[in-house]
């Protein structure tokens, strides 16, 4: 016993001695190296991108919702999503993503660049923070903005911000991304975009400027047609500037429409976007769609090898036509097929339109066939293929307000695998003009025009989110956001 209190004594001096010499050690005794107060910029930032790309690219939101409603795709198992069903709990969860995952690392970034005056750290960041926040003020109108991710500094109830304020604030921090970074990045190979080229960095902040400006066609066209002017020679210059993701499929890192095939057959190619690819004898359809399963059974039936599936059908009707319906390609099933955030084609398709209208200089057909070219060329179409299409009298561009519903079309179609952009661009544009879903559970029976808050700001942040609901004049899946007009 005695032993044991000699042990216990000698062992409290030697604490105490070890405290007398350094005085921090106590303290440190407390710091989980697991869980570190710092971490590196270099970190946060790719966790940040994959964050917002896995929620707004990924499988959840866009086959279950956004591709839906575009009409690219259509649901032939538990189609209440394409009946413009979305559960509660979904769009709880959506919020929540949007604001505690990428954003929220994106936050912290533009914090650390701003103590370190490093604006070659804040652009790539700030670019990335316009290109999430675009995506969900376009799903909702207003949203908070200006007061978001500030919990930590005592704001938990941040106020809405009406949706041109939000337009505005994207487009200040997109040309100041552009103006004042360097041509290289701190981040180099954890910038999973463009591995630390801040040039290309530019030029997506350039392009991506003037897609949020030709959003304010309608309600804002002075400044649409000077923002676009303003970027249109310093955007995207081909594909090898298109701003994607790619995943790698090494089992771990896999595209979110992998993981989700790998287990799921759920969808089918929507009946509106094949109709459009056979009329047009459009090169993509095989790249875009499988033959359907009849027709793969018995080539010589005649039953269609491609056939798309009405959006919005019952459970019933839509479930007896899986094997009469064409699945997505196989491209699109590969563990490492990149997310796009924004394509050269999308980019071309933008000059053609603000050329059409006279924003910029230019000719608009010229812009419109490198738009068509750019979008096949990413998929392997070959020029003799391209050079035929884009040679069809009905493709053949057409100036006016003819020519517009082409670059619109066109763009529909490029879109495909950006659903929220496909179906922002319907409701900007109204092209195509689809035909609501055979079940729409709208009233009255339209393409939903916005998705409704989540239930948790009800409980959380109702002041400011009544606020919003009566400056808009509603929120229903009905009600128009602010450009949508």
């Amino acid at each position: 016993m005695l032993n044991k209190v000699a042990l216990a004594v000698s062992g409290a001096v030697l604490v105490a001695s070890a405290a007398g010499c350094n005085p921090d050690s106590l303290t440190n005794l407390n710091k989980n190296p697991n869980a570190p107060e710092k971490v590196d910029p270099a970190k946060i930032f790719p966790s940040g991108v994959t964050a917002s790309v896995g929620l707004i690219e990924g499988a959840s939101m866009q086959l279950y919702f956004t591709e839906l409603w575009a009409q690219h795709l259509a649901e032939y198992q538990y189609p209440d999503d394409d009946q413009y069903v979305i559960r509660p709990t979904t769009i709880d969860a959506y919020w929540a993503s949007f604001y505690s995952g990428g954003l929220q690392d994106l936050e912290q970034v533009l914090r650390d660049a701003a103590t370190a005056k490093d604006p070659d750290m804040a652009g790539p960041a700030l670019v990335m923070k316009s290109w999430t926040f675009q995506s969900a003020t376009d799903l909702w109108g207003d949203i908070p903005y200006s007061q978001a991710n500030k919990g930590d500094l005592g704001n938990t109830s941040p106020a809405y911000d009406p949706q041109a304020t939000i337009y505005g604030g994207i487009l200040t921090d997109l040309k100041t991304a552009a103006s004042t970074m360097s041509s290289t990045n701190p981040f180099g190979a954890a910038d999973l975009i463009y591995g630390g080229d801040n040039d290309k960095w530019a030029r997506f902040a350039n392009s991506l400027r003037a897609r949020v400006a030709l959003r304010l066609a309608k309600v804002d066209p002075a400044k649409a047609a000077s923002e676009i002017q303003a970027v249109a020679a310093g955007g995207f210059a081909s594909n090898a500037d298109n701003a994607m993701l790619a995943w790698p499929g090494d089992g771990v890192n896999n595209s979110p429409y992998y993981n989700t095939f790998l287990t799921r057959d759920d969808f089918r190619m929507s009946m509106t976007l094949i109709d459009t690819l056979i009329s047009y004898n459009d090169p993509r359809l095989p790249i875009f769609a499988q033959p359907t399963q009849n027709w793969q059974a018995d080539s010589t039936s005649g039953v269609p090898k491609y056939a798309g599936l009405r959006n919005g059908l019952t459970a019933t009707a839509a479930g007896l036509q899986g094997r009469s319906t064409s699945r997505i390609g196989t491209y699109f099933m590969e563990p490492d097929m990149p997310s796009m955030l924004m394509t050269y084609a999308e980019f071309s398709f933008i000059k053609a339109e603000a050329a059409e209208r006279g924003w910029i200089p230019g000719s608009a057909a010229s812009f419109y066939y490198d738009g068509i070219t750019a979008s096949m060329e990413q998929y392997g179409v070959s020029a003799a293929d391209i050079a035929t299409y884009i040679a069809q009298p009905k493709v053949a561009y057409v100036p006016g307000a003819a020519g517009l519903a082409q670059i619109q079309l066109q763009k529909w179609i490029a879109l495909f695998g950006q659903g929220l952009e496909a179906w922002a661009e319907y409701r900007r544009t109204g092209v195509p003009n689809l035909t609501p879903a055979d079940q729409a559970q709208t009233t009255p029976a339209i393409v939903p025009r916005r998705l409704e808050y989540p239930i948790s700001e009800q409980s959380f942040n109702n002041a400011n989110l009544q606020a919003a609901i009566a400056r808009q004049g509603g929120a229903t899946m009905t009600n128009r956001i602010y450009w949508d007009k």
